[in-house]
């Protein structure tokens, strides 16, 4: 078994061609012996957005404080505390905040890799 609390855990800044105040925290992942699934909390600063992407991975995210809008393909939503969005493999998306603190939510990356910032940072 594997504890942490959220105020121990370094936070990146996503640097990613089209991302813009974007922070991630790895709060569970393969370096821990999380295998499968990756679990993460971002932090996206007003007037900030992720790039608008697909990949083979799906998501699972889920909105615990501030306002988002979702941007799929074909759609566009918004998202408040408490809202659970699914995106399917290759599905497009790109998630913004749309309020007027700052975005947080948790979410999940099939992945049995270690993530690339704590490599780096040469803890795993």
């Amino acid at each position: 078994m594997y504890i942490t609390d959220v105020d121990s855990v370094e936070e990146f800044e996503l640097k990613r061609e089209g991302a813009k105040g974007v922070k991630v925290k790895y709060l569970l992942h393969a370096g821990i012996g999380a295998k499968r699934i990756q679990l993460r909390l971002f932090t996206i600063d007003v007037g900030g957005y992720t790039p608008f992407e697909s990949h083979e991975h799906e998501h699972e995210v889920f909105i615990l404080k501030g306002k988002a809008r979702i941007y799929g393909e074909n759609e566009t939503f918004t998202a408040k505390p408490g809202t659970a969005i699914f995106i399917s493999s290759f599905e497009k998306h790109k998630i913004e905040n749309a309020g007027e603190e700052p975005l947080q939510f948790l979410c999940t990356k099939e992945t049995s890799e270690i993530p690339e910032e704590l490599k780096k940072k040469e803890k795993f």
